[in-house]
């Protein structure tokens, strides 16, 4: 009797040391995962710059108005019958001044400076546009 009740507290015992280093090893982290699910770094914004790199998170000139100036001269090249534009920022207004070609009449004129300004109002709604003809 005697033999059984120490083979059982041993067992016990065993038992209990096993559980310890079970709970010890699940409670620690690689860094990397838990359990098979990858987790984000710890930027300071909750994972949402590792997980969304082109949200701007704290710098209010992540958009410049070079780039900005850039990509809407691009669009307006796209349009035929501009001879020049040039562009002016008053944020958050735009001027933009459009020369046409000489061989557009005033009709055809009239319908590229609402095109202009629809495609740039589309592309960069963050602006009012203001179209202007040059002559």
């Amino acid at each position: 009797m005697f033999k059984s009740v120490r083979s059982h507290s041993l067992a016990a015992g065993l038992l209990a040391l096993l559980l310890f280093v079970a709970f010890l090893g699940g409670c620690t982290n690689s860094g990397s995962s838990r359990n098979g699910v990858k987790t984000y770094g710890h930027d300071g914004y909750m994972g949402l710059s590792n997980s969304n790199p082109n949200l701007p998170l704290g710098n209010s000139n992540y958009y410049s108005y070079s780039s900005d100036i850039k990509f809407m001269k691009e669009k307006l090249s796209e349009l035929p019958g501009i001879e020049k534009s040039s562009l002016t920022i008053h944020d958050p207004d735009i001027d933009v001044r459009i020369r046409p070609r000489s061989d557009l009449d005033e009709v055809r004129t009239n319908r590229l400076l609402d095109q202009a300004g629809q495609l740039l109002q589309e592309n960069m709604p963050r602006y009012r546009i203001h179209v202007y003809l040059e002559r």
